[in-house]
């Protein structure tokens, strides 16, 4: 595989265990997630159910990072050398 493929298909995994995990533990996302997946429940268009999703990873990111900053940073670090390694 080429390289930038390679490390697009990394970066579209580690988006979709970010997503699942953000969508485990907060109930807004969940929400947003299900409503997304299970169009809406309306006529709400695939546009504005996306942005809402958006927002709520968003707010559910900035409030997971403030309550857990010592776990994010172990794990951004961690992350960060993992890659490092197996690049080299």
């Amino acid at each position: 595989m080429k390289l930038g493929f390679r490390q697009g298909v990394i970066s579209a995994v580690v988006f979709g265990v970010v997503l699942l995990g953000l969508t485990s533990i907060d109930p807004r996302v969940h929400d947003r997630f299900v409503e997304l997946v299970h169009g809406g429940g309306g006529m709400s268009p695939l546009g504005d159910r996306l942005g809402d999703l958006g927002t709520a990873l968003w707010t559910a990111a900035r409030y997971q990072s403030i309550e857990n900053a010592p776990l994010l940073v172990f794990a951004a670090v961690g992350t960060l050398l993992t890659l490092f390694m197996l690049k080299s």
